[in-house]
C-alpha cells in the first residue's frame, strides 16, 4: 500500500481499493475518495493534489477545501509547499498557496522540465519541441518567464540548478544528419588500433551532453562531449572532468588511463589536475571549491590541490597505516574510501580499514585519527553514519558513528570532531543496527525525530526479523514492532566459526544450524560461498525462491547445516586458495560428532559457481555439488566476451579471476585454474545451471565442463532455462530451479528417492 504522513503529523494519506484514503490522526476518522488515486503531497501537511482525468484536483486538508483544475498536463510544489506551478497545454501558472492567487508566468506551448530553485523562489523551464526547445527562467517578483537560450542543441531533457541558484546546467544533443548517416554494413572489422573492441559500445556523437549557463543567459559553457565526460557533481564555480577512455585497458595500456581537469564553470578554462599515466581514486572536488582531493595509487598517500594558490600537499605522509583494501580479493586497487568534508571545506574525513582520519586539506595540521585508534586496538570498523550531514558541522561538533566489531556486534559510538582519548563504543549488541554495505540493502540508518532527541531505527539477527526499535541514547532500545514471521518454521541459529587454514592464516565463516538442533544427530552439511560474507552473521536470512543461489533458511529448515566460509584470495593462486579454505573447513568441522561427513555438498552462483567447479576438480570429499552460471575453462574465458561486450581480459588477469598476468605470459595457472582440464579427476555428481541469455559469464563455460563429464560418463545435469540470463527472473523459472536444486541436494545428502524428471533416464 502506497502511504504517507503530512509533515505536519496531522494525516496519513494512502492509496486503496475504495480510492484515496486519509486518515485524520487526531481522531483516527478516515475518508475515502473514490475518484482520486495516485497523489502529491506538499511540504508543511496542508495541500494534497490528485489527477481525475485531465482535471488536477488541489485539496486542503485542513479544511477539506476543493480546487479543480482543468488541462493540467503536470503541476509542481515547490520545497517549502507554499507554492505550486500548474503546467497547461498553453501556459504555465503560477499559484500562490498562502493567497491563492493565480498569476501566468508563461504563455509557450510544450512547456516541460520543471524545476525549483534551492531558495524555493524561482524556477527554470523549457518548452517546445526537439529540435527548438527554448530554456526559460522565472523568480518570483517578475512579470513572467524570461528567455535563457535558444541554442539548436538543446536537449528537452531535465534541468538543474547550482546550489547557489545562479547557474541553471541542461542537456545537449546534437541533431541527426540521417543524409550522411553511413548506410547498414554486414561487415564489422576488428581493427587492433581501435580504442574498443567492435563488440562495445563507443561514445554516441548523438547522446546528451552536460553544458552550464549563468540563470541571467550569457556564455553556454560546454561540459562534456563526445571526448569528455563529468567526473561528478558540478559546484557553483567549477567542476571535474575527465577524457573519456576505454578505462579496463588501462592497467595494460597507458593511454587508456583516466586524465584529471579542473573546469571553470565562467568561463570554460581548464587546469589540468592529474595526467596519465599517473593513477588515482577517490578524485573529488570539496563541497566548498576550495580544493581537489585524490588518492595516488603508485604513492599510496592522499593529495590536495588548492584551487586558489595551485599548491599540492600530500597529507597522509605520517600516517602508516594503509588506506587500501588489502583483502579485496583482486588485484585492483580500491581505497575505504572518503567520509565527507566538514563545513568551509575546514577537514576532510578519510576512512582506513578500522578508523576514521581527520585531514587538514591545506597540510598546516597535523592528521587526527578521531576514534584515537580504537579500531585497530579491537578490531572494529567505525565508520560515520550520517555521512551527508558533515558539510555543516566543525571541527568541534559531535557526530555519530556506527561500529561492526570482530565478532560482528554492531553498536554506535559518538564523539567529538576532534581528539577523543577515551572513544569507546556506547554499547555493542549481538545483532544488525545499521552499518554501511554491510549487505547489498544495507539496514538504514537511524531515523532522528524532527523536534526531539529520539531516533527510529532497524534491528535484527538471524533469529529475530528485522524490526523497529526506539532510542534516545543508543544504549537501550525499546521495541516499536514485534513482527516475527519465523517464529511458525523450524527456524535456525548462526555460529561465527574461526578454524586454522594454514599456520599463519585463520578461516572465519558462519555455521548455521536448525533451531531444533539435535546434537546426537548426525546432519549433512552444505558449504555455500562466493567472497567474504561473514558479516551477515546477523543479518535476518530471508526465505525466497533461488534465483541461483542457495535459500539458507529453507535447507536448515529441513535438516541440513549450512556453512557460509570467507574466501581470500591472493593474486594469482585462486584455485588454491579456495580449495585449501574449503577443505581445512571440512576437516576441521568433521571433527564435531554432528556432521555427517559422508554427506557434504558444494553449491554457488557465478564466481561461487566457478568455486564449485573448481573444488570438485581438485577433491573428493563431497557427495553432491550444484554451479550456477559458474566458469570452467580459463583460456576461453580470458579471450571471450561479457558484460556488454567488454573483453574478459581485465575480469581474468586483475578484476574477480585474480590471476593476475595473461595467459601467454604464465599458461600454468591458467591450466591449474580450469576445472574441464581436470574433468577426469571429477567424481562428485554435479547439477548446473546456466543459461545461453547470460550477458555475464558466457554459456559455453557450463556446455564445456557438461560435455566433457557426459563423455566420461560422470552423473552431470545442466539445466538451461529460455530466455533467462545471469540470475533467474522468471518466476515459473525460480519455482522450477528450487525444486529441481531441493531434490537434487536430497537425493545425494539424505538419501531422498530419485527426482524422476531430473533426467529421462531416471
Amino acid at each position: 500500500m502506497d502511504a504517507a504522513f503530512t509533515s505536519d503529523n496531522q494525516h496519513l494519506v494512502f492509496s486503496s481499493p475504495q480510492g484515496l484514503g486519509i486518515l485524520k490522526l487526531r481522531n483516527n476518522t478516515i475518508t475515502y475518495d473514490k475518484r482520486l488515486s495516485n497523489y502529491t503531497l506538499a511540504a508543511g501537511g496542508k495541500w494534497i493534489t490528485a489527477k481525475v482525468s485531465d482535471t488536477l484536483v488541489l485539496k486542503d486538508l485542513h479544511t477539506t477545501k476543493e480546487y479543480a483544475f482543468k488541462g493540467v498536463v503536470s503541476s509542481l510544489f515547490n520545497e517549502s509547499g507554499s507554492v505550486l506551478l500548474l503546467n497547461f497545454r498553453d501556459s504555465l501558472v503560477w499559484l500562490n498557496l498562502a493567497t491563492m492567487h493565480l498569476r501566468k508566468i508563461s504563455s509557450r506551448s510544450n512547456i516541460d522540465n520543471l524545476v525549483f530553485a534551492h531558495a524555493d523562489t524561482a524556477i527554470a523551464f523549457t518548452s517546445g519541441t526537439q529540435p527548438d526547445v527554448q530554456l526559460h527562467y522565472f523568480s518570483n517578483g517578475m512579470d513572467s518567464g524570461r528567455y535563457v537560450i535558444n541554442a539548436p542543441a538543446l536537449a528537452n531533457m531535465p534541468l538543474q540548478f547550482s546550489e547557489d541558484d545562479q547557474l541553471l546546467f541542461f542537456k545537449t544533443v546534437k541533431v541527426r544528419d540521417k543524409q550522411h548517416e553511413s548506410s547498414y554494413s554486414k561487415v564489422s572489422i576488428w581493427d587492433y588500433r581501435d580504442v574498443r573492441l567492435q563488440s562495445q559500445s563507443a561514445p554516441d556523437p548523438y547522446s546528451p551532453y552536460t553544458a552550464v549557463v549563468p540563470v541571467s543567459g550569457g556564455t553556454v559553457t560546454y561540459l562534456e562531449n563526445i571526448d569528455t565526460t563529468l567526473v561528478s557533481t558540478s559546484g557553483n564555480k567549477y567542476a571535474l572532468v575527465s577524457n573519456v577512455v576505454n578505462e579496463e585497458d588501462g592497467y595494460w595500456n597507458d593511454q587508456q588511463i583516466r586524465s584529471y581537469d579542473l573546469i571553470s564553470l565562467s568561463n570554460g578554462l581548464k587546469k589540468n589536475i592529474i595526467h596519465a599515466p599517473q593513477q588515482v581514486r577517490d578524485f573529488q572536488l570539496s563541497p566548498g571549491e576550495l580544493f581537489v582531493i585524490w588518492y595516488d595509487i603508485t604513492g599510496q598517500q592522499y593529495f590536495t590541490y588548492e584551487i586558489a594558490t595551485g599548491k599540492t600537499r600530500c597529507l597522509t605522509e605520517s600516517i602508516t597505516v594503509s588506506f587500501i583494501r588489502e583483502r579485496i580479493n583482486r588485484k585492483e586497487i580500491f581505497t575505504y574510501g572518503i567520509a565527507g568534508w566538514l563545513a568551509n571545506d575546514q577537514r576532510v574525513l578519510i576512512y582506513d580499514e578500522y578508523d576514521i582520519w581527520m585531514l587538514d586539506p591545506s597540510g598546516q595540521t597535523a592528521p587526527v585519527n578521531i576514534t584515537n585508534h580504537y579500531g585497530h586496538q579491537h578490531q572494529t570498523v567505525v565508520r560515520v553514519v550520517y555521512p551527508h550531514q558533515l558539510s555543516i558541522l566543525s571541527v568541534s561538533d559531535s557526530v555519530l558513528l556506527t561500529c561492526l566489531d570482530r565478532n560482528k556486534n554492531n553498536g554506535f559510538m559518538s564523539i567529538t570532531l576532534g581528539t577523543n582519548p577515551a572513544a569507546a563504543p556506547i554499547k555493542m549488541d549481538p545483532v544488525v543496527y545499521h552499518f554501511p554495505a554491510l549487505v547489498v540493502f544495507e539496514p538504514p540508518p537511524p531515523i532522528k525525530a524532527r523536534q526531539a532527541n529520539i531516533y527510529l531505527l532497524q534491528r535484527q539477527s538471524a533469529t529475530q526479523a528485522p524490526n523497529l526499535v526506539i532510542t534516545t541514547d543508543f544504549k537501550t532500545f525499546s521495541p516499536f514492532s514485534d513482527i516475527q514471521p519465523q517464529h511458525n518454521f523450524n527456524w535456525l541459529t548462526a555460529e561465527l566459526v574461526h578454524w586454522p587454514i594454514s599456520d599463519s592464516l585463520t578461516g572465519t565463516g558462519i555455521l548455521y544450524k536448525p533451531e531444533n538442533f539435535d546434537s546426537t544427530k548426525r546432519y549433512p552439511v552444505i558449504f555455500t560461498y562466493y567472497e567474504e560474507r561473514s558479516n551477515e552473521l546477523n543479518i535476518f536470512p530471508h526465505v525466497r525462491l533461488s534465483s541461483g543461489t542457495l535459500t539458507i533458511a529453507w535447507y536448515v529448515s529441513n535438516g541440513y547445516l549450512v556453512f557460509v566460509p570467507d574466501i581470500y584470495r591472493p593474486t594469482g593462486k585462486s584455485g588454491t586458495a579456495i580449495l585449501q579454505t574449503v577443505e581445512s573447513a571440512v576437516r576441521f568441522l568433521s571433527l564435531r560428532t554432528y556432521v555427517n561427513a559422508a554427506k557434504l555438498g558444494l553449491q554457488g552462483h557465478s564466481f561461487g559457481g566457478y568455486e564449485t567447479n573448481y573444488i570438485i576438480a581438485h577433491s573428493n570429499l563431497f557427495a553432491a555439488a550444484q554451479s550456477s552460471a559458474g566458469p570452467a575453462e580459463l583460456f576461453g574465458l580470458h579471450g571471450g566476451l561479457g558484460f556488454s561486450g567488454r573483453s574478459y581480459h581485465f575480469i581474468s588477469e586483475v578484476g574477480q579471476i585474480n590471476q593476475g598476468v595473461a595467459p601467454w605470459k604464465n599458461p600454468t595457472i591458467y591450466i591449474d585454474g580450469s576445472p574441464v582440464l581436470f574433468a577426469d579427476k571429477i567424481n562428485t555428481p554435479l547439477l548446473m545451471m546456466h543459461n545461453k541469455e547470460d550477458g555475464a559469464v558466457p554459456f559455453s563455460q557450463s556446455v564445456a565442463l557438461f560435455t566433457a563429464l557426459r563423455r566420461l560418463g560422470k552423473p552431470v545435469w545442466l539445466l538451461e532455462y529460455k530466455g533467462e540470463g545471469h540470475v533467474l527472473y522468471d518466476w515459473e523459472c525460480q519455482v522450477d530451479f528450487t525444486k529441481r536444486q531441493e531434490e537434487f541436494f536430497g537425493r545425494y545428502l539424505k538419501g531422498d528417492l530419485p527426482y524422476t524428471n531430473l533426467s529421462k533416464h531416471n
